[in-house]
């Protein structure tokens, strides 16, 4: 049996390939969209992809099993209680998937989604499981969250998820590994930050993991609602889109250069533009009312929480390297409508076009304008598990997947300064604190990690959220 793990970091989640290298057939368990990945590696491994197997409707991505589907003529494999109104394979409990000589054998799996399933893979002739496909069902140190169809069902799910975990998934043999789709960076994580570690056994899980230790359904219950953090704007979409099927592709969008001018006429038109490049890039020049978010591995999470779904994108790119990424990252997640992109600002601010900037403070300069008693307001933008550490002293705390609908609300004739963990985030924030109307905003570089460094003052507030 072979079993290939690919990482998909943007969404803190991995895909696998598993298969039969005697047959030289696989399937690939939770496709993203660009499926190119997955038809370049199963080449390069000498595999032919016959099988796409979903262990859940997903909140956070777009399933890519159509695109493959019409790229290489697959099988869709999905639990029968998904609803799927495009062509599938239904699954049930004790079904077989058939790889060769590797056989996958469905069990019903339920607590993060309703139909949730996972998938036991047999060797050749053998009874016992060597690995467990859990999807949600099963994380490392974990499990997936239960409230992301609302606060009412959390708690039938969670108890769902109990009778899952103690009747389905621990009685199975120590030895048996266990390949999640969420992992740290999700967050259909109950804990988004993860333990690092990408998969795990269930003997591992059985020693170390609260679940399997929560024996009655109300302790479990309690643990698996106690403390969430927030849930992106985007996730709300992403599962009817699952159902109905994503719009095939045919693969990545292919985008093309704008001139300034190009980019303004669609700015006038309501297109939204998100600027990947650096925060001091960003703060020295940028195009009035962008969204600054950063390149990197949350590009698009942050770009789904915070810019209107259904937008027309223009891109502001630090290079060409960067591109492709922030693509797969777009289409992941259904921003399907890309105009096209700018390199850099240098031929915009050559243009005579609008351009935007703020400063960027050290945490000296910040803590001394601050105690002067006539500097900028501080604006912590971290997720309220951050905060516990200690917020700077007279701070306004706002997530910032809220900060959209809160700004409005604020004194946007004060200056401010935006704190996060690092500086990425405060990034972000600043613009939109400036699309509200905010005038005078700083970025505090290092954010709260580089404060605390310089010894300056932390409060640790009475109440987080």
């Amino acid at each position: 049996m072979l079993i290939h793990q690919m990482q998909i970091e943007s969404l803190g989640n991995s895909s696998y390939i598993v298969g039969s290298q005697d047959a030289g057939v696989c399937a690939i368990v939770d496709p993203v969209r660009d499926v190119d990945i997955y038809i370049d590696k199963a080449q390069q491994l000498g595999m032919r992809i016959t099988h796409t197997v979903g262990t859940h409707v997903h909140n956070d991505f777009l399933s890519g099993s159509r695109e493959l589907a019409a790229r290489v003529g697959v099988t869709i494999c999905a639990s029968s209680a998904s609803g799927l109104i495009f062509d599938h394979r239904a699954v049930n409990e004790g079904d077989s998937i058939e790889l060769g000589e590797v056989r996958l054998e469905v069990i019903a799996t339920p607590g993060h989604t309703p139909e949730h399933v996972s998938y036991l893979a047999f060797d050749a002739g053998s009874t016992t499981p060597s690995a467990l496909f859990s999807g949600g069902a099963l994380l490392v140190g974990g499990i997936a969250r239960t409230d992301l169809l609302g606060d009412d069902v959390a708690p039938f799910l969670g108890r769902w998820f109990h009778h899952t975990i103690q009747d389905k998934l621990a009685p199975l043999p120590d030895d048996v590994d266990v390949y999640p789709t969420h992992g740290g960076g999700s967050f259909c994580l109950v804990t988004p930050e993860g333990s690092g570690a990408s998969t795990t056994t269930i003997g591992n899980e059985r020693a170390m993991n609260p679940f399997f230790s929560a024996v009655s359904e109300d302790a479990f219950v309690e643990i698996a609602l106690s403390d969430l953090p927030p849930i992106p704007a985007y996730y709300s979409r992403m599962a009817d889109i699952n159902v109905r099927g994503p719009r095939i592709l045919g693969g990545i969008p292919k985008v093309f250069p704008l001139t300034p001018r190009e980019v303004w006429s669609r700015a006038q038109r309501d297109a939204s533009i998100v600027d990947t490049r650096t925060t001091e890039m960003y703060a020295a020049s940028h195009i009035p009312r962008s969204y600054s978010v950063p390149f990197g591995g949350s590009v698009g999470t942050w770009v789904g929480w915070l810019v209107p779904f259904e937008s027309r994108l223009v891109l502001v790119v630090e290079s060409e390297e960067n591109l492709d990424a922030t693509l797969r990252q777009m289409i992941r997640i259904g921003y399907d409508e890309l105009e096209g992109y700018i390199i850099g600002m240098d031929a915009w601010n050559e243009s005579g076009l609008p351009t935007s900037s703020f400063e960027m403070l050290s945490p000296r300069d910040a803590y001394t304008r601050m105690e002067g008693g006539d500097g900028p307001q501080p604006l912590d933008v971290r997720f309220g598990y951050e905060v516990r550490s200690g917020l700077v002293p007279g701070a306004i705390h706002v997530e910032l997947g809220d900060l959209p609908s809160e700004a409005p609300k604020l004194d946007l004739s004060k200056p401010y300064a935006t704190f996060c963990a690092a500086g990425v985030r405060a990034s972000t924030a600043a613009s939109i604190l400036e699309r509200a109307g905010v005038s005078d905003v700083a970025v505090v570089a290092g954010g709260i990690s580089a404060w605390d460094a310089a010894g300056l003052p932390l409060e640790v507030p009475d109440r987080t959220e």
